[in-house]
């Protein structure tokens, strides 16, 4: 996350050996991930999953420890609209105007105030 607009800010080191491999803007992405060594398959990484949202001074995370061939952007996963959850609300004069059931004891100790409200003292 860049978090001062207005500011020109490094996204990699200025190390000689650091290089940007790629920048994806899909809201999304996948990428395929090819190593040099032929006996290791290729993987197929999920970045909404494999890496959260940082700062612009976290150094982030490793992809892998083995030699990386090659980094292929795939098809984007689909757009999906963030779910609402539904809070079923029960009304708070229910619950005030509820008596005790005759399993639970009465507390004589406490005093309710005439919003409904327990007093402390």
């Amino acid at each position: 996350m860049i978090e001062n607009p207005n500011k020109e800010e490094l996204i990699i080191t200025e190390h000689a050996k650091s290089h940007l491999e790629i920048v994806a803007t899909d809201y999304r992405p996948i990428a395929e991930i090819i190593f040099s060594k032929r006996d290791i398959e290729n993987l197929t990484v999920n970045f909404e999953e494999f890496i959260a949202i940082k700062g612009i001074k976290a150094i982030g995370n490793q992809l892998s420890k083995e030699k990386i061939k090659q980094v292929n952007l795939l098809d984007p996963l689909p757009y999906e609209s963030p779910h609402e959850e539904e809070i079923e609300v029960i009304d708070e004069e229910e619950i005030v105007n509820e008596t005790p059931s005759k399993n639970e004891p009465e507390d004589d100790d406490s005093i309710t105030e005439e919003d409904g409200q327990t007093s402390l003292f």
